[in-house]
């Protein structure tokens, strides 16, 4: 009898072991139901995909102001550190910003940026007011509140200056074909 509820007793704790991790992730799409689709897009480096990435939005319709969230779905393998290197210097491109921002940004990405295996899934959740979320892996999700940095962080994508213009187009759900034709 002792040796049976042992037994369960054990079953319930792997259980237990096993879902925790799972429902301390808890998805972003739980807690952003009405958020759809905008567009997916594949970011390639010397003709290597290093990540899809798809734009979420209200309603399927992006708009700047408004809630969104940047799902990356990384086809290689990449480090925390080369992924905070290429976001610190994409964001020391945009005019009037200082180094003390930079190195306050630095810190975020620090605290939100995983190592990225291939196959493994990381959001970024954009909030009106200046939040930022950042989803990966078995933990739960770091959030900041600074509206300058989640305004040129996203502009690292979406904005009209993006050093990947055709990537861009894809998030927003614009046909680059269609594009062409009424130029």
């Amino acid at each position: 009898m002792i040796r049976r509820i042992m037994k369960n007793i054990v079953f319930l704790i792997a259980c237990l072991l096993f879902v925790l991790p799972v429902s301390a992730q808890a998805d972003w799409k739980t807690r952003y139901p009405d958020l759809q689709e905008v567009g997916t897009g594949v970011l390639k480096v010397f003709f290597m995909d290093i990540y899809s990435l798809t734009l979420h939005s209200k309603e399927g319709d992006y708009q700047v102001s408004d809630h969104f969230v940047l799902e990356f779905n990384y086809k290689k393998s990449v480090s925390k550190k080369t992924i905070i290197d290429a976001s610190i210097d994409e964001l020391s491109k945009v005019p009037n910003v200082d180094s003390v921002e930079l190195k306050a940004w630095k810190q975020i990405l620090e605290k939100g940026i995983s190592d990225m295996q291939a196959g493994e899934k990381a959001s970024v959740v954009f909030s009106k007011s200046g939040n930022i979320e950042f989803w990966s892996k078995n933990r739960e999700p770091i959030s900041f509140q600074d509206l300058k940095f989640a305004k040129n962080f996203a502009a690292i994508w979406l904005g009209p200056k993006t050093s990947h213009p055709k990537l861009r187009l894809a998030l927003l759900g614009i046909n680059l074909q269609d594009n062409q034709q009424k130029n």
